[in-house]
């Protein structure tokens, strides 16, 4: 089948999970994504667990389906192989601190005089223009900073093993890509892409801070993310039970299920709000877990078992997910997860491992027109 973006070619200079996410998306889709790296690799090569050496399983997740040379931006040469590669390319992507590229010769200004039809897209903290654009950020720090994990209305909060911001920074540049591409189709031309993970993460939580604005005007209290019928209770056996019965349908199942009926009409009892929670607290916790998510009929009225993500991986639904995909790789058996979305005609692949660091240097290298005595010179004197 035909790959939704055949033909269209990504330099991928980022280093860390928001652009190397990205890059992972359009490379599913057909993209030939080229992973640019300093000539030590990056960072999370070196990560555990290592499946193989420099080859973190973090770095096999995030960039399959690329190739990868390296490249010292200190050397005039080592720039002029980047200016070389953005000259061919219709997209760059780059995680870099808003003046460093600049300060190379590669800031937007001077690549777009170089190549005007490419889309160049920058992932930061927080974005070119902030006055905070040089702070240093990641994402349990841009969470913090937004309110996101201000989990509940005593203020209780929790790290999560998901990195929100940067995930979602990372599907924000694969969407703002896919229109730059669609408008250069019109236009011609290429564009800038700022994605900022601080808006990033205001942006994710439109729901709660537009209740918290409108509330400023009328006067009314905000709705808490938590209600007595909303939230994650603990089980017998020390395990969690998500109760996510907001239809007045589902409640009233679920107070039958536990044995307090008297409950069922009061929903909306907002005035007893902890008294009432600590009820169903209590009743929850005469049973373990898995008994409670049998009577609840596997969540067919949204009582759910809260998984460990081992626990995630070896359920029904995510085996019948289709997400999970074992590939035979040269340095062994890989287990990855897929693309979270399906198109009809044009789907994404897993179609080779991650590369070494500078696997594909003389490949990427011979495509630009330099020789092998080129090649073999850039090496020995570190430019790549």
């Amino acid at each position: 089948m035909e790959a939704a973006l055949r033909g269209i070619r990504v330099i991928d200079f980022s280093q860390w999970l928001p652009g190397q996410y990205c890059g992972m998306v359009l490379a599913d889709f057909g993209a030939d994504v080229i992973k640019v790296e300093g000539v030590k690799g990056d960072p999370n090569r070196n990560f555990a667990p290592q499946l193989a050496p420099g080859m973190s399983s973090w770095n096999l997740a995030l960039n399959r389906n690329k190739r990868g040379i390296t490249v010292n931006l200190k050397t005039e040469e080592g720039k002029e192989i980047l200016k070389k590669l953005l000259n061919k390319a219709d997209v760059f992507l780059e995680g870099f601190r808003p003046g460093y590229l600049q300060s190379k010769g590669l800031g937007y200004e001077e690549v777009s005089k170089i190549n005007p039809r490419l889309v160049y897209c920058s992932i930061t903290g927080f974005g070119q223009e902030s006055e905070f654009k040089q702070q240093p950020a990641h994402d349990l720090n841009i969470i913090g900073l937004s309110g996101m994990n201000f989990l509940n209305d005593s203020g209780n909060v929790a790290i999560s093993e998901v990195q929100v911001s940067a995930i979602g920074g990372s599907l924000n540049a694969v969407a703002a890509i896919s229109m730059a591409l669609l408008a250069r189709e019109r236009t011609g031309k290429g564009q800038r892409i700022d994605v900022s993970l601080y808006n990033t993460a205001l942006s994710m939580q439109i729901v709660s801070l537009a209740s918290i604005l409108g509330c400023r005007v009328t006067g009314d209290t905000p709705f808490g993310r938590r209600a007595h019928y909303y939230d994650v209770y603990k089980t017998k056996d020390g395990k969690y039970l998500s109760v996510g019965t907001i239809e007045p349908k589902f409640w009233q199942k679920f107070c039958d299920m536990i044995g307090l009926p008297e409950l069922k009409e009061r929903q909306y009892d907002f005035a007893h709000e902890e008294e009432i929670a600590q009820m169903i607290s209590k009743k929850l916790q005469t049973k373990t877990r898995d008994e409670w998510v049998a009577l609840a009929e596997n969540g067919t009225f949204c009582v759910t078992p809260v998984y460990s993500p081992d626990e995630a991986l070896e359920n029904d639904m995510t085996k019948a997910s289709g997400m999970l995909k074992t590939r035979q790789e040269d340095i062994g058996r890989i287990a990855y997860l897929n693309s979270a979305f399906t198109m009809s005609e044009t789907p994404g692949n897993i179609r080779f491992r991650g590369p070494y660091a500078g696997e594909h240097n003389c490949e990427v290298l011979s495509e630009l027109g330099y020789t092998d005595e080129d090649i073999a010179g850039f090496k020995a004197n570190g430019i790549i």
